[in-house]
C-alpha cells in the first residue's frame, strides 16, 4: 500500500542534484529581495529621444511580478544620468544582509554599453560596478541582476 502522504523533495538536498550541500545556494534569508525598477519615459529634448509609449505598463507589469515573487519593488520614474547613478549609490549603501538578491530593471533607450537618463547616456559599466563593489556577501557574486529593455 502506498502512502497518500504527500512527499516534499528540496532540490538542494535531492539526490538526483549532484549538488553537495556545502556547494548549494542559501536560501534561508528573511527577505526575498529589493527589486528596482527605472521607469524612463520622457526625455529631454537636447537629447532628441522620442517618449516610450507602453513603458507604463511594462512597468507596473514587473511591479505586480516581483511583488508576486515576495519582493521590496521600488519604481522610480524619469531619472536623469545623475540620478540614476546617485540612485545605485544609495541602493548599495543600504544593509541586504537578509535579502536573498537585488534586482534592477531599467526601461529606457539603450545602445550597446549605455543606456539612458532623461539627460542623456550613462555607462552601464558605471551602474553595474556600484552594486558589485559595495553589496555584502553572498550580493556579490551571482545574487544581482541588471535588466535593460
Amino acid at each position: 500500500i502506498k502512502s497518500l502522504e504527500p512527499k516534499i523533495i528540496h532540490g538542494s538536498k535531492s539526490v538526483d542534484s549532484g549538488i553537495s550541500l556545502d556547494d548549494s545556494y542559501k536560501m534561508d534569508y528573511p527577505e526575498m529581495g529589493l527589486c528596482i525598477i527605472i521607469n524612463n519615459k520622457n526625455f529631454h529634448k537636447s537629447t532628441r529621444m522620442t517618449s516610450r509609449s507602453g513603458t507604463d505598463v511594462d512597468a507596473a507589469n514587473l511591479r505586480e511580478t516581483f511583488i508576486n515573487l515576495k519582493y521590496e519593488v521600488r519604481n522610480k520614474n524619469d531619472l536623469t544620468r545623475e540620478e540614476i547613478v546617485e540612485l545605485m549609490r544609495n541602493v548599495s549603501g543600504e544593509d541586504h544582509s537578509k535579502r536573498r538578491s537585488f534586482v534592477c530593471v531599467l526601461l529606457s533607450h539603450s545602445e550597446e554599453g549605455i543606456s539612458f537618463g532623461t539627460n542623456g547616456p550613462v555607462d552601464l559599466k558605471k551602474i553595474t560596478r556600484i552594486p558589485r563593489g559595495s553589496l555584502p556577501y553572498p550580493l556579490q557574486l551571482f545574487h544581482q541582476m541588471l535588466s535593460l529593455q
